[in-house]
């Protein structure tokens, strides 16, 4: 095996990561709207579970079609942003309400 073979693609990587920071912060604004939301339903269960679906439906869609277009590391890389920020974002909120 040569040297070109073990070449990570890091555009590929690159791209995967910022997907995947994008998703999380799309994903966190749509719980924090969910959530805040939830006091003015008429149906705090119904609202909960549709809102959770439709995260969960939305990370389904952008990890599995990164799977099925592109290749593994650039979805690894996406399921590596995603973590960051969303650690980084519950973090900062626990902080932030601890103060």
């Amino acid at each position: 095996m040569t040297a070109e073979g073990l070449a990570l693609p890091w555009p590929a990587l690159a791209s995967g990561l910022v997907v995947g920071m994008l998703l999380a912060v799309t994903y966190l604004w749509l719980l924090t709207r969910s959530v805040r939301s939830l006091a003015h339903a008429r149906h705090p269960a119904r609202r909960l579970l549709l809102g959770s679906l439709i995260r969960l439906l939305m990370v389904g869609a952008v990890f599995g079609g990164m799977l099925h277009v592109g290749n593994v590391p650039q979805a690894l890389a996406a399921v590596v942003g995603f973590v960051m920020v969303r650690t980084v974002v519950v973090r900062w909120r626990i902080a932030r309400e601890a103060a």
